[in-house]
This record gives structure tokens, sequence and C-alpha cells, in this order.
């Protein structure tokens, strides 16, 4: 790392970082929640869907559309009837749209996303190197950030969760900050203090899980106050205080509208299932992704191809965890008096701990989803680099095998075979297009929120790209105490002239009557397909 100076180094790793994200950025459709970004962006509506009746393509697809006329009031005022998020990355994702989007709305919501998962880059190196004051430490953060499949695979959604891994990297820069204050016996500059509250309120503003990050970091120093009694009384700790209340004060603000959020359909999804052990298996396996991964989907590739890499997967897992946990500390220069890896290791368990508490002890399981993971995601890259940074110059072929490794991970995201996947539409459409294309079509699914509508959305731009030629229409019936789904269905199907195929999609409700002329496929042979249960019938005259 001597040949090229820090500053080229650093943004040789933001290239590469950012071309990673930029790879394939539009191959997939939106998934359903990348569909609410874009709209609410563009301040449009899911409400103006019609809901009931057979629509066109056209008629789903309007809330995706470019409106230059469209204002930040009306992102704020559809988001905050119609979603459970803040607003701030919808404001900022709405300004760029308008610049980027005519034209490719999908290109320009995702590579908003892409540049703030690039700019973790270069804030992993400052983080490492504030903490560790060792210039390895911090160029090897700022790579396996580049690299880091977890990361590629967030930055390349149309989502906030880059954003708020950005922001978490300087609350995390202040929280270092802070321990150095209190471990010298300084006092914290108010300066610091008023940028940690103001980083903090930005990154609740930006998703309410942020706050995991200023109470994940005040446990951690509330470790090392009950662990050194010689830390207690230092001065320190007043700027600390005021930073803690400043931000405690920036989250209570948005309580009405957490009351609110609370009592919203959109989020029932995190409590159907039952909380059992794989909630744990499932957070094992999103922090392993932060480093390592390879290609798993047993849906797009072959089984012994499956098995061979997972045993790679293991074995490069076991090798990993071994590695890290031999390495010792690097060696600083005694001067800069830099932090050990204690804080940060009581930031990460901390973390953990919060997600694991709230999944297993009020059934909002949390592990769901690796996004809800972001919070975790820049601790594990710094600690990473700072255990393997002595390895550098004395087994450097240990650290290439580490970004190798990440590498191969980052390469399985972007052929979308790795085990970060979200809802895959396109597959949908594609054998639905393959089933049904001598015929016209119908998609019925019923509608309890706009996070259906975003399903649907999904298999119809993945018709549109691949050029399906049969007419499709879709069908967002109402379930509700007054609205019989397959009531709604049956109309609909009496209306449309045959032959047809119809495909119900996540429908949960009782199929159709018996005497709409419509026989059942076989599906013994229909591919599972993440996000999406179906079957499907075919309606003729001639049954």
């Amino acid at each position: 790392m001597k040949r090229l100076n820090s500053q080229t180094l650093l943004l040789l790793w933001f290239i590469l970082g950012l071309g990673l994200r930029l790879i394939h950025l539009t191959t997939l459709p939106p998934w359903t929640d990348e569909c609410a970004t874009i709209a609410f962006s563009l301040g449009n509506s899911f409400l103006d869907v019609p809901l009931d009746r057979a629509i066109s393509t056209e008629i789903l697809m309007q809330p995706l559309q470019l409106r230059p006329e469209a204002t930040v009031a009306d992102v704020v005022d559809r988001l905050m009837a119609e979603s459970t998020h803040p607003p701030l990355y919808f404001i900022f994702a709405h300004y760029w749209m308008q610049v980027f989007g005519e034209g490719n709305v999908l290109w320009a919501a995702r590579s908003f996303s892409a540049l703030f998962g690039a700019f973790a880059i270069p804030a992993s190196y400052f983080l490492s190197l504030r903490a560790f004051a060792s210039p390895v430490a911090a160029h090897l953060a700022a790579v396996l950030m580049a690299v880091s499949p977890f990361g590629v695979f967030l930055s390349q959604e149309a989502r906030h969760y880059t954003l708020a891994v950005f922001v978490s990297i300087a609350s995390l820069y202040c929280f270092v900050v802070a321990v150095e204050a209190v471990r010298n016996r300084k006092p914290l500059a108010a300066k610091w203090s008023i940028a940690w509250i103001l980083v903090n309120g930005f990154g609740i503003a930006v998703h309410y899980f942020f706050g995991l990050v200023p109470l994940s970091e005040a446990w951690a120093l509330g470790g090392i106050w009950l662990a050194r009694k010689s830390h207690r009384n230092s001065v320190g700790w007043r700027g600390v205080v005021v930073a803690a209340l400043g931000t405690a004060i920036s989250g209570f603000a948005w309580i009405p509208v957490w009351q609110r959020v609370a009592g919203s359909n959109l989020t029932d999804w995190v409590y159907d299932g039952g909380i059992s052990v794989d909630s744990l298996v499932r957070s094992i396996a999103w922090i392993i992704s932060m480093l390592v991964t390879f290609p798993v989907d047993l849906f797009a590739l072959s089984l012994w191809l499956v098995i061979v890499n997972a045993f790679l997967l293991l074995a490069s897992c076991i090798w990993l965890v071994q590695l890290l946990w031999k390495s010792s500390l690097p060696s600083f220069p005694s001067q800069h008096l830099p932090i050990t890896l204690s804080p940060f290791l009581l930031y990460l368990l901390s973390s953990i701990v919060l997600l694991l508490g709230i999944t297993y002890g009020f059934g909002s399981d949390l592990t769901l989803a690796p996004r809800f993971f972001f919070p975790v995601f820049p601790a594990v890259v710094v600690l990473a680099a700072a255990r393997i940074a002595p390895r550098w110059n004395s087994r450097r072929w240990q650290v290439f095998v580490v970004c190798s490794l990440a590498s191969i991970g980052s390469l399985s995201v972007l052929g979308n075979v790795s085990y970060l996947q979200n809802h895959r539409g396109d597959r949908l459409a594609r054998f639905i297009a393959q089933t049904s294309r001598d015929v016209p079509v119908l998609i019925a699914t019923t509608h309890k929120h706009h996070g259906q509508t975003g399903r649907l959305m999904s298999i119809a731009w993945e018709f549109e790209k691949i050029g399906f030629s049969q007419p499709v229409r879709f069908l967002l019936a109402r379930k509700g105490e007054t609205d019989n789904p397959t009531e709604t269905l049956n109309r609909s199907i009496v209306q449309l002239p045959k032959p047809f195929d119809v495909w119900l999609v996540n429908f949960h409700a009782e199929e159709m009557s018996d005497d709409l002329q419509c026989e059942e496929f076989d599906d013994d042979e229909f591919p599972e397909i993440n996000g999406y249960r179906y079957n499907g019938y075919r309606c003729d005259t001639s049954f």
C-alpha cells in the first residue's frame, strides 16, 4: 500500500465499490418495497389504482410514472398517508429522480441508493483510521465495504438503507470521539456533542430503526462505565450525556408518528410467522453475508452445485472465524492513543442483542429481512478489517483470501444466485409468459395494502421488459369483513371473453367457483418462487 498514496488508493476503492453497485442495476424488476419507494418519491399514490375490477398494465403502473409537476409536498403527503417510513430519504430521492428519472425511473431510484452505498466506503476508511490509527486497517475497512456482498445487495435496492448505513458510520465516528474523551479524561468538545445529536436526529428521520444505533452506542458506553472504574469520573461523560439527551429529544419528536405506524397493517408481516430458532439462524446468515457468501440459489442452480458451494461457504466461514479469533490487535503508535477493539465489539454485541431482543421479546421478527441488520453492518466491517490488519506484514495472503471471498460473494449477489434475494417477480412473469403464451392472462391477488399492488407491478414490469405479447389484466380483490375476494374474482372471470388463463398469486381466499369453465393446471412441475405462491387455470368454453 506504499506504492500509491493513501488518497489515490481510497479513490480506487470508491470507484471499485461504485462500479460493483452499478453493474446489472436494472436486471431485475422492482420488488414491492422498491415500487413503494419509486411511487412515493415521485409524489404518486397507490390509492389511484382501482380495486375489485380487472385493469390494464398501464393503469396498474401509473404510480411509477414520473410527473414533472409533482412537489415535495406531494411526497410528504402521500408518504404520511400511505406508508410507515419517515420522509427524509424520499425527499432527497424526489429531487434525484426528477433530474435523472426521465426514461428510466428504476435506474434513477437504484442509482441513488448505490451512490450512498459507495459513500460508505470512504466513510468506513475515516472511521477505522480514527478508531485504530492504522492506515492498513483503514484501507482494509474501505476494501471490505467496497466488496461486501451485503453492502452490494443493499446498494442495488431502491431503498433508504444505504443512507442509513452511511449515517450510522457518521454516528459511530462521534461514538469513537466520545470514547477517546472518556478514556483520556478530557471534555467532549461541544461541537462533537452537537454533531452527534444532529447525526442521530438525521438518521432517525431516514429510518426509524436507526434508533437502534444510538441505543447500541449507549449500551456500549454503559458497559465501559461499568467495566472501568477509573473512567467513571471522566469529564468526557458530560458531553456524552448532552448528546444522549439531545438524541432522545430528536427521537421523542416522532412518537405521534410511531403510534400511527404501530397500528398499520403494513407491518403485520413481521408478526405473521412463529418465532423459533430459525430467527437466530437467519441472523447468523445475514451477519456472515457481510463478509462472504457463495452461489447457493437452489431455484437457479443445479443441486450438486448448490451442495458444493454450501460446503465451500461453510468451510470459508470456519476459516474466517478462526482467523478473526486468533488475529492480534494492530500495532499502534502510542502517541495516537487509539481505542481498542472492545468499544466496537460492545456496540456490535449490543446491536445484535437489541435486534434479537425485539424479535424474541416482542414477537416482531426483525430477522425476516437482511436489511434490518444495517446497524450491525459497519461494525462488522471495521472490526474484521482491524483484526486482519496485522496480517498484512506477515501473512498477506490471508488478507487477499478474505477480500477474494468477499468479492466472490459480491459477484454472487450481482448474478442473483446468493441467498440475499427479495421477491422474484421476474421468475413468475417469465413462467407465466411461457405457460400462457397463446392466450390472454388475468392475474389476481387479494388486496390488503399497497404491498400486494407492488407484487403485481413487479410482474407487469417484467412482462413489459420481455415483450410478452398477450393481453394482460390484473385484479386486486379487497378482502375484509364486507368484501369477498372470491366473488370479485368470479365476476371478473365471467366478464372476460374466453379463452384466457387465470393466475391466482398470493390469493388468500377461497378459489373460483367450479361452474366457471376453468380447469386448473397441474402444479406438480411449477417452480417455487421467492415471495409468490401461485396456481393457474385455463378458462375456455370447451370445458
